[in-house]
C-alpha cells in the first residue's frame, strides 16, 4: 500500500469532530508539524476558526505558559523570545543559542494579544505597523503609518482585540497636544483597525484630565487597553511632584475611554513612581512600592474587570536592594510567576531595563541579568496559530474618518 493510501485510510478512520477535539489539546509547536499528515489536517489546523478555538482553550488552562518576548538594544536589533516557564535568563550564561530571534531592524514591540505582537517601525512619528506571530514566524505586510505628528513626547499606544467585531486594533494618543494637523481633531486619539477593510479613524479623548509621566504601552485584558496615568489637578500641598494615580481605559468594542480607581489612593513621592500594570491569570494587575516601608512591592489583581471592589492583594515582594540595584524610586514590573513549582517571580527592573528572578518563598534573588543586556520592551505572548496576514491587508486604507 502506498504512503498516500495509508494516509487516506488513517484520515478516514476517526470522525472529524473527534480529530478536531484531539488536536485542540495539542501544543502549537507540534500542530505545526502535524499539518503535513494529510490535507484535511492541514486545512483544519490552518483555519482561523480552529486557531481561535485552540487559543481560547490554551489561555483558559494557562498551558503552555506564555512566551517572553523582548527587544534588546546595544547587542542585537532582533526580537527575541523563549518560554517564560523556565528560569529562562539563566541559560544565557551557558546556552546563548537557546533563544529564538526574529530580525526586526528599527522595529519595536508595542503590544501583545492572542499570540500576535504589534510592531512599529521607528520612533514617534511611527513609519509602519506590522503584526508578527513569533511561534509560526509569520508576519503581515507593513501598513504605512498615515497620521502626521504634532505631539510632544508623552505618547501612549496599545494593541488589542475586539471580540465582538473580530478585529485587531492599534490605539494611539498623547496628552495635552494634537495628533493630527487638522485643527478640527486636535483633541482626538487615533485608532487603526486591521482586517479586510483596514481604516484609520479619530475618536474622542477622555473628558477628564490626565497626565503621563512618559510614553507608555497599553496592557490588553478583557477587551480593553489600560494605562497608568495621574490626575494633574490633584497635587500635594507640600510637594508639587506628588500625584494620585488611576487607570486610563479604552474599550475596543465601543472605542471609548474611561477611568478606574486603584485600590489604594495614595500620593507618590516622585512622578517616576507610577505603579506598573501587567496581566496575571487573565486579570489586570498592578505593582507599586509601599510608602514608608523597606523596599517592598505589593501586587494587586482585579478579579472582575471593571469592578473596583474586586481589587485583591495578591502578594508582596521584598527586594534585596543591594543585590539588584532597586531603590524606592525605581519601578519594577512583575511579568510571570512560577507557582506552585518553585515560587519564582520573573520581573523587570525599571532602573536599567534588565530582567531578574526572585524567589518569593525563600525571599532571595535567584538571578539578575548581568551588565550589558538591556531591554527596550518586554511582553508576554501566548503561543497561538493566529495568522497575522488573516487580519492585515494592504488594500486601500479608508481614512474618511480622519477629518
Amino acid at each position: 500500500m502506498t504512503t498516500r493510501k495509508k494516509r487516506l485510510e488513517y484520515e478516514d478512520s476517526l470522525p472529524v469532530d473527534l480529530i478536531s477535539e484531539i488536536l485542540l489539546r495539542v501544543p502549537v509547536r507540534l500542530l505545526l508539524q502535524l499539518r503535513i499528515i494529510c490535507r484535511s489536517w492541514n486545512s483544519l489546523i490552518s483555519s482561523p476558526e480552529f486557531a481561535m478555538l485552540h487559543l481560547q482553550r490554551s489561555t483558559l488552562t494557562q498551558l503552555p505558559p506564555p512566551l517572553l518576548c523582548w527587544k534588546e538594544w546595544i547587542l542585537t536589533d532582533d526580537i527575541m523570545h523563549c518560554s517564560s516557564s523556565q528560569s529562562l535568563i539563566l541559560y544565557r550564561r551557558h546556552q546563548p543559542t537557546t533563544f529564538v530571534s526574529y530580525p526586526a531592524d528599527g522595529k519595536f514591540i508595542r503590544g501583545s494579544c492572542n499570540g500576535l505582537l504589534c510592531l512599529t517601525e521607528g520612533f514617534f512619528p511611527f513609519e509602519t505597523l506590522t503584526l508578527l506571530n513569533p511561534i509560526t514566524r509569520s508576519v503581515s505586510p507593513s501598513i504605512p503609518f498615515e497620521c502626521s505628528e504634532e505631539c510632544g513626547e508623552r505618547v501612549f499606544c496599545g494593541f488589542g482585540y475586539d471580540t465582538l467585531h473580530d478585529q485587531y486594533k492599534f490605539v494611539m494618543g498623547c496628552c495635552y497636544s494634537s495628533l493630527i494637523t487638522d485643527s478640527q481633531v486636535r483633541s482626538g486619539a487615533i485608532v487603526f483597525t486591521f482586517g479586510a477593510n483596514p481604516c484609520w479613524k479619530t475618536v474622542d479623548h477622555p473628558v477628564f484630565p490626565y497626565g503621563l509621566v512618559s510614553s507608555a504601552d497599553g496592557i490588553f485584558v478583557s477587551g480593553t487597553l489600560n494605562w497608568i496615568v495621574y490626575d494633574p489637578t490633584i497635587t500635594s500641598a507640600i510637594d508639587n511632584d506628588e500625584f494620585e494615580w488611576f487607570v486610563l481605559t479604552f474599550d475596543l468594542e465601543t472605542e471609548s475611554f474611561g477611568r478606574m480607581c486603584l485600590p489604594i489612593i495614595g500620593r507618590r513621592s516622585h512622578c517616576t513612581q507610577a505603579p506598573q500594570l501587567q496581566v496575571h491569570n487573565n486579570c489586570l494587575s498592578y505593582c507599586f512600592h509601599t510608602p514608608d516601608t523597606p523596599i517592598i512591592y505589593s501586587v494587586w489583581i482585579m478579579k472582575e474587570y471593571g469592578a473596583e471592589e474586586s481589587w485583591t492583594k495578591l502578594f508582596a515582594i521584598p527586594i534585596p536592594a543591594f543585590d539588584v540595584g532597586i531603590f524606592p524610586d525605581v519601578l519594577i514590573a512583575p511579568l510571570y510567576m512560577y507557582i506552585p513549582e518553585d515560587h519564582n517571580l520573573l520581573a523587570l527592573n525599571g532602573s536599567d531595563g534588565r530582567l531578574f528572578v526572585d524567589n518569593l518563598r525563600q525571599n532571595q534573588l535567584v538571578y539578575h541579568v548581568p551588565d550589558g543586556y538591556y531591554w527596550t520592551s518586554s511582553f508576554l505572548c501566548h503561543e497561538s496559530l493566529v495568522s497575522p496576514s488573516h487580519y492585515c491587508s494592504l488594500r486601500t486604507i479608508d481614512q474618511s474618518n480622519i477629518t
